[in-house]
């Protein structure tokens, strides 16, 4: 999980913006009048923010475009929003198309498993139509998060996923991915959600949502696969005239490199295998070696 820069913007202006976009006379001037509407909106979300309670803020349910959501504006007015305007529009896309390259195309919300394809509604625009173009609720994002995401959001704290821009640093500096190394034939990486002890509980809960929420156990599982094959080749190569100590050390290294981020699944995983002394002196030409006498033969 990475943490990103609060965007620079004014969300008003942003709503200006988009409205400026809009062709029809009728249409505009009906944002226009309710730009008091769009202001108090913005200060309820601010407010719902300093609480971590993004979780309470008021919701519709899915469909209905016609429904009024605040003042005269309905919901498929404020979509229209963020679909016609800011991502369809013209000088309202200069906004979308800096968001999308604000987190250097790597997805905040899984560490950069995935490349950045799309702008995700942190609060969906289905349920928070209010929120459709507000810039904190727009977060670069990669494929598969956003749509293992889909439409849904918490309806307790606890169980709200970390917002990049948003969220304490603690979340992004601290280690709450763990991981162990299963002496298997092949040897794989299991991760778990692991939170420091003096963690509230709220933010504890949170984290484990986040991490299930988005699928981080299987996700990285897959990922440390292919780099778990490649530090053992190079154990059993370039790497085999190192001592188990200093195999240590390289892994070590590996596990406090700053090119990662500290709860990625790569520097997780280096961390888990500078902890297993069984790795570090494992033979591997001879997979028997290192197997959990259970499941030798």
């Amino acid at each position: 999980m990475r943490q990103l820069k609060r965007p620079k913007y004014n969300p008003l202006d942003v709503f200006l913006l988009c409205v400026g976009e809009v062709v029809e006379d009728d249409a505009r001037s009906n944002y226009l009048e309710n730009h008091h509407q769009i202001a108090n909106s913005v200060v309820e979300f601010d407010a719902a923010t300093s609480g971590k309670n993004w979780f309470g803020l008021p919701r519709v349910g899915r469909g209905h475009p016609e429904v009024v959501i605040r003042g005269t504006l309905t919901k498929g007015a404020l979509v229209d929003l963020y679909g016609k305007y800011l991502v369809g529009g013209e000088a309202a896309r200069e906004i979308y198309d800096e968001l999308l390259v604000s987190s250097d195309g790597r997805c905040p919300f899984c560490g950069g498993i995935g490349q950045v394809h799309t702008v995700d509604h942190y609060l969906p625009k289905s349920s928070f139509p209010v929120y459709s173009v507000l810039p904190d609720n727009l977060i670069p994002c990669c494929r598969d998060c956003n749509t293992g995401k889909m439409a849904s959001f918490a309806t307790t704290q606890k169980d709200q996923t970390l917002h990049p821009y948003l969220d304490a640093p603690s979340f992004f500096s601290e280690r709450w991915v763990g991981a162990m190394v299963c002496r298997t034939d092949p040897i794989a990486v299991e991760f778990t959600c692991s939170p420091p002890d003096e963690w509230s509980d709220i933010d504890k809960m949170r984290a484990q949502a986040h991490f299930d929420q988005y699928n981080l156990a299987n996700r990285y599982r897959i990922q440390a696969g292919a780099e778990l094959a490649r530090v053992i080749d190079l154990r059993k190569k370039s790497l085999r005239i190192l001592t188990s100590e200093q195999f240590a050390a390289y892994l070590d290294e590996n596990a406090e490199s700053d090119a990662y981020d500290i709860n990625g699944w790569n520097r997780t995983m280096y961390w888990a295998l500078a902890r297993a002394e069984w790795f570090q002196t494992a033979d591997f030409s001879e997979p028997a070696s290192y197997l959990e006498p259970a499941l030798v033969a």
